[in-house]
């Protein structure tokens, strides 16, 4: 079958279920035409991933960093205004393209082209992630946070309003439509072990507080961070910042633990590697807390609210990696067989 994939570029969740999924639609001699929207450059690991599949790069729309720790609504909205006629321009030229390339069904990873009902409205659209999770019914909500959720709820409405379907994705098997994360396929033959490192992963600046109070309690421990350009002035000189991403997996399977936003992929990516997690979630992003709020509640791991050498010192939940990882295992394949029953049963219709 001929079968368009949209995928974000920002965060590296989009690009690692890619990754996951791509060598099973390669082995069914699907061809593919991928459509990557963001303003970042893919990495190494998602362009090996394409292969010989065509690509198309489209700007898409970025969130602005508040310099706290947050999204910065004002100047969010500001850029994304700034940015509309190229996001047009994008949705025009995405409509081409597909049009031209008439597929038989649409894949759409939290992406506004392939996502948008100006695009290819007649064609099946499939929607995956996590991020619908947090808005089942019979899932419990976070209290106190009306407007947080309102400006995510937003953000899904630009990036999947023309979806026809969504299959759900999370850490915890809630119920039976409730599919397994889609981890990296280099995930299955890592190692995990300590080498007494401690990693953190996230691009927020102002959530670096408690990170450099940690290193100046623990000089003695080594701590790399990944997901920022440069090196901020004046850090301890235990804090260690990767440029690239190369070195992620083989640091996060080696590491002591495991501290970055609440985002799905890396969090599923550390729980199967057996890490003890603490998460900070992006202030004012209803999704990242609701996902904290359930970690918690799994025993899976902690919500940095207070003090980081607390929080780290609560024990991996091996009875619950018992539990959890043959379902993690599952979940490429599962995903795949999803994506190929939902698109049979439209088009069978």
């Amino acid at each position: 079958m001929r079968i368009v994939y949209g995928v974000q570029s920002t965060g590296r969740g989009h690009l690692t279920r890619f990754a996951a999924l791509k060598p099973l639609f390669d082995a069914d001699g699907h061809e593919l035409l991928v459509i990557v929207s963001g303003r970042h450059d893919p990495p190494r690991f998602f362009l090996d991933a394409l292969g010989a599949s065509r690509c198309e790069r489209m700007p898409g729309f970025a969130m602005a960093d508040d310099g706290t720790g947050g999204i910065s609504k004002r100047k969010t909205a500001s850029a994304f205004l700034a940015d509309m006629p190229e996001l047009f321009k994008s949705l025009y030229l995405g409509h081409k393209l597909i049009t031209e390339f008439d597929p038989h069904f649409i894949i759409s990873d939290f992406d506004p082209i392939t996502g948008s009902p100006m695009v290819a409205p007649s064609v099946f659209k499939i929607g995956i992630g996590n991020w619908a999770m947090a808005r089942r019914s019979g899932v419990d909500q976070l209290t106190g946070y009306r407007l947080e959720k309102f400006n995510t709820s937003l953000a899904i409405k630009l990036c999947s309003s023309g979806v026809d379907v969504v299959l759900n994705c999370h850490f915890y098997p809630y119920d039976d439509d409730c599919l397994p994360p889609i981890l990296r396929p280099d995930i299955w033959t890592a190692e995990p072990s300590n080498a007494g490192h401690l990693l953190v992963y996230h691009s927020f600046p102002g959530r670096l507080d408690p990170i450099i109070r940690y290193a100046r309690a623990c000089p003695a421990q080594r701590i790399l961070l990944y997901g920022y350009p440069e090196r901020p002035k004046g850090m301890p000189a235990n804090m260690e910042f990767q440029s690239g991403a190369d070195g992620f997996l083989h640091d996060l399977a080696t590491c002591d633990a495991y501290v970055g936003t609440a985002g799905f992929q890396a969090v599923c990516e550390a729980f199967y590697l057996q890490k003890r997690i603490v998460v900070q979630p992006i202030v004012g992003h209803y999704e990242q807390m609701w996902n904290a709020a359930r970690l918690e509640e799994l025993g899976m791991g902690r919500w940095h609210r207070t003090d980081l050498i607390d929080e780290l010192a609560v024990p991996f939940n091996r009875a619950l990696h018992e539990q959890l990882a043959p379902w993690y295992r599952t979940g490429t394949r599962t995903c795949y067989n999803r994506v190929l029953r939902s698109a049979g049963s439209a088009t069978s219709d």
